[in-house]
């Protein structure tokens, strides 16, 4: 395999640059970077690069290193991934109106001195890799692209055959990533950012109620449930381009993991399932048309992730669901809640 990751964490700007400085920043990078190594997936020191101090000063050095990690993928049983801690901005008026990632020579209020996000798209989309996943921590990271191929629509995270996916700190309307660090986290993830924080917290300790691998989903569900606990975060950002679920990609530690071939009972059940794992089991739940017509029902009054998957299982539903009388148990949960019924 030639997977690779590639960790870029800015918190150190030259005198007169106008831009604060957040030790919590260069602590999260080298968190992900202890992380990456202890992981089975991602241990081998040359798959796995952290940009941080004078390596990250310049618009230059960063982007020679995602061109090595970006141009070392080979096929689709490879991933890149790229980590961006840090300072965002977006401005309105300059083409194209991107997010610019900071870089040690920034300086505040000059575009021409960060990093264009555009550039890091350019470099992720050429990969050869089939899982491409870019994480970001920072400002207006909501206002991110997709990553796939064609651009244009708003914020995201990916899997296999071209899957790409964008995982944003921030999502909605909200612009602002806080730096500071929470104290509600073990140490030393207590000295982290947040987003970052929660992220590494959940890549340490796993998931019980997972298998083997943590998946995209995984990753967001216990992110969601880590930063709802600490009452105090805003929450994260997670939209997939011709990626699910489902898609590997870290190990998971934890002891006592759930009994594979477990199956989902009920609707919460089966709500849990679809975000951590995608459309794995949707013929499973089309034998039961009108309890899947109820989890629809549930994922469409969700965030954008939920609604994506309730798309997806009704794209599979009119497949899947071939006898009428079934289709219309399935339909009569739905229909309701459509007509402001339910």
């Amino acid at each position: 395999m030639a997977s690779r990751a590639l960790v870029i964490g800015v918190g150190t700007y030259d005198e007169h640059s106008g831009m604060s400085g957040y030790p919590t920043i260069e602590r999260s990078a080298r968190a992900y970077g202890d992380t990456l190594a202890r992981d089975p997936r991602w241990g081998d020191a040359a798959r796995s690069v952290i940009l941080s101090g004078d390596a990250a000063r310049s618009a230059d050095g960063v982007m020679r290193a995602l061109q090595d990690a970006a141009s070392a993928g080979e096929g689709p049983d490879d991933t890149l991934l790229v980590v961006y801690v840090g300072h965002g901005a977006y401005w309105k008026d300059v083409p194209g109106g991107q997010v610019h990632f900071a870089v040690g020579s920034s300086r505040v209020n000059e575009p021409w001195t960060w990093l264009s996000s555009w550039y890091v798209y350019r470099a992720m989309r050429q990969s050869k890799a089939g899982l491409k996943v870019l994480i970001t921590d920072c400002c207006y990271s909501n206002l991110l692209p997709h990553l796939g191929p064609e651009s244009p629509l708003p914020g995201i995270l990916g899997t296999r055959s071209d899957g790409t996916c964008v995982f944003t700190a921030v999502g909605g309307h909200v612009h602002n990533a806080s730096a500071d660090a929470c104290a509600n986290l073990p140490g030393p993830l207590d000295g982290c950012t947040p987003f970052s924080g929660h992220l590494l917290n959940v890549l340490g300790e796993g998931m019980s109620e997972h298998d083997d691998d943590l998946t995209l989903g995984a990753l967001r569900a216990g992110i969601d449930e880590g930063m709802q606990a600490c009452g105090v975060h805003d929450a994260p950002r997670m939209l997939l381009n011709d990626a699910s679920e489902a898609a590997s990609l870290f190990t998971n530690h934890a002891k006592g993991r759930r009994t594979p071939g477990r199956e989902p009972q009920t609707e919460d059940d089966w709500v849990r399932e679809l975000r951590l794992y995608g459309e794995r089991k949707l013929r499973r739940l089309m034998r039961e048309p009108a309890l899947a017509g109820r989890v629809v029902v549930r994922l469409k009054s969700g965030d954008e992730q939920s609604r994506d998957l309730a798309s997806r299982v009704e794209r599979g539903a009119a497949a899947l669901l071939s006898n009428p009388v079934d289709f219309v148990r399935y339909w009569g949960e739905i229909e309701p809640a459509l007509l402001g019924g339910g």
